[in-house]
């Protein structure tokens, strides 16, 4: 089973911040070997027992998380793997770059779409977002969350921080869970 977490076009949106924590509820959930596929290859300096690799051949994982880097349509690599998930979650944020980069992504994905998780919403979320994300998939709010923003600089894993985002986080990640079977 294979879950690409990706944003499109968009970078900085908490990608990587959802594959870590998706890996870890897979994990409990599961108890399987779970794989994080670190597609950009840029290493994340993140102290975690979950298994995060580069290699894309490898299959040793019973479940494999792709943590997808932003690209263009014109990337013909990562379009091609895109477009071979069988399962995506798409992570966005409430600004038109990344719901234009939505609209395209999405229309175009092949697999399953689990869910939009709109990242970093502060205060109240704004309704346009939420009814353009729905139109693809179950919408899951994460509220803006100062200790998210800098865990990576710290080399903290992100499950292990208290804080209202993160626990939104594995809530949505507990819900697309589920749903996969």
């Amino acid at each position: 089973m294979d879950i690409c977490v990706t944003s499109g076009s968009r970078g900085g949106t908490g990608k990587t911040t959802f594959s870590i924590i998706m890996a870890h509820v897979l994990k409990y959930i599961y108890q399987k070997n779970i794989v994080v596929i670190n597609i950009s290859r840029i290493s994340y300096r993140i102290k975690t027992d979950i298994d995060i690799r580069t290699d894309l051949m490898d299959r040793q994982g019973h479940i494999r998380v792709y943590d997808f880097p932003a690209f263009q349509l014109s990337d013909r690599e990562l379009l091609s793997l895109y477009l071979s998930c069988r399962n995506i979650v798409f992570v966005a944020d409430e600004d038109p770059y990344t719901a234009e980069s939505a609209k395209a992504f999405l229309k175009l994905a092949r697999g399953r779409k689990l869910g939009v998780l709109v990242n970093m919403v502060i205060g109240m979320p704004k309704l346009k977002y939420i009814i353009l994300y729905s139109k693809y998939s179950k919408v899951y709010l994460i509220p803006f969350d100062e200790q998210l923003r800098i865990y990576r600089a710290s080399g903290v894993d992100p499950i292990k921080l208290r804080s209202a985002g993160v626990a939104k986080m594995v809530k949505a990640a507990v819900d697309i869970a589920r749903r996969l079977n």
